[in-house]
């Protein structure tokens, strides 16, 4: 009997005890709860009932319906608060009106998202304010127009305009990663026209072996108007022997200047009637008909803006020079041949059959090698006849 009232009276100090534990969580509930509340006050009057409980001067009354709707809910990956358990009866949380305070705010520190309190029943939803936590914006960026930029070109500072011949090339201002300049837009125009995206270009300009270029700025919101000058002239050249021309493919013309005491070459090669764009100002010409010593040398004045147009007349002749066993017979192979000026100057020297060669008028000497043997015979040169000069074996 002893050993069950041990027994009895060991079960009722356990009852007591839950219920000790109980009324404790209910306590425990009861702060909590008051410090949701305190987070969500909204300004309105203490509803009937209040009563003042605890140190602190927590306000309790109302019902606890809904207090969670204060916290967001958990994100993925995330863990959210513990659930709140339901009151105790006869414990009523706090009211979203309450103007309470608690003094240990067990929330203080958390970030929670921006949230607007539930609407109550049968009130209208509270529109979102955006706050500085709002993610800004995108800025949209201006759409770019291409504005257009007109080019053209005079003959010097004042000269006329440039009808035609200049190559346009436009260029970026900035070098790339290999220090080149990424060309943009191009034409054979007199003026022509480049539609391009507001900014700074290098503008090229070639009329013939003239060039100049220019940094140019096409503005964002209006044409561009560039006029570059070209100091520059042009010359055409023909050669004649006597009154006829010289075919072009058998007479060339070399150009040269005077640069601070240099000579330097400007063109080489020229052909009879080409148009040879150059820069203004003084050459030295040099028409060489054939390849011997038919040379004529001549010096031009060139002006900006100014078509030179040069007539060269070469005194030569054209000679073919033939070994053969007898008079109008066939020539003799494997001959090598020397051409003399009466002063023992060398003209031309050939080993083996010597072609047609262009001689200037005056006094010759043919000198002919075959088979150890030398032939030699004098002729002379007619500006304008060609003829051929015939030696024998005998």
């Amino acid at each position: 009997m002893a050993a069950r009232r041990w027994h009895r009276h060991g079960m009722g100090d356990r009852r007591l005890s839950v219920a000790v534990i109980a009324v404790r969580l209910s306590l425990a509930l009861g702060a909590c709860c008051a410090t949701s509340g305190a987070l969500a006050q909204s300004g309105e009057n203490t509803p009937r009932g209040t009563e003042k409980s605890g140190k602190g001067g927590f306000s309790y009354g109302g019902e606890i319906t809904g207090r969670m709707n204060l916290l967001a809910p958990p994100k993925l990956g995330e863990i959210g608060p513990p659930p709140m358990p339901s009151p105790p009866p006869g414990f009523d949380g706090p009211d979203i009106g309450s103007r309470g305070k608690p003094e240990h705010d067990v929330l203080k520190g958390l970030k929670l998202p921006h949230l607007t309190p539930a609407p109550r029943p049968g009130a209208q939803p509270t529109p979102v304010t955006p706050t500085l936590e709002d993610p800004p914006a995108p800025a949209v960026a201006a759409p770019i127009i291409k504005q257009p930029l007109h080019l053209a070109a005079t003959f010097g500072d004042k000269g006329a305009k440039v009808p035609n011949g200049v190559k346009w090339r436009v260029f970026t201002d900035q070098p790339d990663a290999n220090g080149e300049h990424l060309m943009v837009a191009e034409s054979n125009d007199a003026a022509p026209r480049f539609d391009l995206d507001p900014g700074g270009y290098v503008v090229h300009a070639v009329y013939g072996l003239v060039s100049t270029a220019r940094y140019v700025s096409v503005a964002p919101d209006h044409p561009t108007d560039t006029t570059m000058s070209l100091p520059a002239g042009a010359i055409r050249l023909a050669a004649f022997v006597g009154d006829a021309r010289v075919p072009p493919d058998r007479v060339g013309f070399t150009l040269t200047r005077n640069d601070a005491g240099v000579t330097r070459t400007v063109a080489e090669n020229v052909r009879p009637g080409a148009l040879l764009r150059v820069p203004a100002g003084q050459y030295h010409v040099v028409s060489a008909y054939g390849d011997a010593n038919a040379i004529v040398e001549v010096d031009l004045d060139v002006a900006a803006g100014k078509l030179v147009e040069a007539q060269v007349h070469h005194k030569a002749a054209r000679m073919t020079l033939r070994l053969v066993r007898a008079a109008g017979g066939a020539e003799v192979k494997n001959t090598s041949w020397t051409v003399l000026t009466p002063g023992g100057d060398v003209i031309r020297e050939s080993i083996g059959q010597l072609p047609p060669i262009v001689l200037s008028e005056g006094d010759y000497t043919a000198i002919a090698r075959h088979d150890g043997k030398m032939f030699q015979q004098n002729f002379s040169v007619r500006a304008g006849f060609d003829a051929t000069v015939e030696l024998t074996l005998n």
